[in-house]
């Protein structure tokens, strides 16, 4: 079995996108109680984003689609669901879960792992089985600010402090904005320009992370117009080590 190089699609677009969402609060009392929705400078926060992503040293991610799946068209594939670790700035530890169309649409599960230049795979039918991507590693390049997050960080419209929530116990401020899908083929590479997609964002008060974003829209023609991507962050700076298989 030989896999393609484009495996890098599993993880580009949640990484980019995941830093597109990490809008600090900037500022407040440790309690993150005093701040009020007013008083927020989205452009100082979204700026304060950049740095910040610049400075996390790993974290755990989970992505799904909210029971639609995203193609992976070089592998033939459509992808459910993808969960794993990310030590900065080229290890990579993930689970991917999806259906293979050549096999009739059969669910298959497959372990990825990148480090420094190299990478691999497990056979979908036999997971003690390890391939090579010929691509290499999806992660190389990916977290620089200048070439990607930035990027899409400032390329956002309109954002605005919606509200706040608790999730999983932080108290988190609520930002939304609108990103024209064709700012998103990192996420996926036949996006199209011309579909808004509206990001939903969650930060925590006090650590000023991120902790969870929705992406509602679609990016090609193909995908419904209501697909909904669901990524969750965290153990920030706090994730076991990487080795290779």
């Amino acid at each position: 079995m030989k896999v393609k190089g484009r495996a890098r699609l599993w993880f580009l677009g949640f990484a980019l996108l995941g830093a597109l969402a990490l809008v600090a609060c900037g500022g407040g009392d440790d309690d993150g109680g005093e701040q009020d929705i007013e008083s927020l400078d989205v452009k100082e926060l979204l700026d304060t984003a950049v740095i910040q992503f610049t400075e996390l040293e790993s974290f755990h991610f989970a992505l799904d689609f909210d029971g639609n799946t995203s193609p992976m068209e070089d592998l033939s594939v459509d992808m459910e669901t993808i969960e794993g670790d990310v030590i900065i700035p080229d290890k990579l530890n993930a689970k991917v879960q999806a259906k293979a169309r050549q096999f009739g649409g059969i669910n298959v599960n497959v372990s990825l792992v990148g480090i420094g230049e190299d990478a691999w795979v497990t056979n979908p039918f036999d997971q003690s089985m390890w391939l090579p991507l010929e691509g290499g590693n999806p992660l190389n390049g990916l977290f620089n600010p200048s070439d990607g997050v930035a990027a899409v960080i400032r390329g956002a419209a309109n954002p605005t402090v919606t509200g706040e929530e608790l999730i999983e116990g932080v108290a988190t401020w609520m930002v939304e904005g609108t990103i024209d899908s064709g700012d998103l083929t990192a996420f996926l590479d036949s996006a199209e320009p011309g579909y808004p997609v509206t990001g939903t964002i969650w930060i925590g008060k006090t650590d000023n992370l991120i902790h969870r974003i929705y992406l509602l829209g679609q990016l090609t023609a193909e995908e419904p117009a209501d697909i909904l991507r669901r990524l969750t962050f965290s153990s920030f700076n706090d994730v076991e080590p990487i080795e290779p298989p």
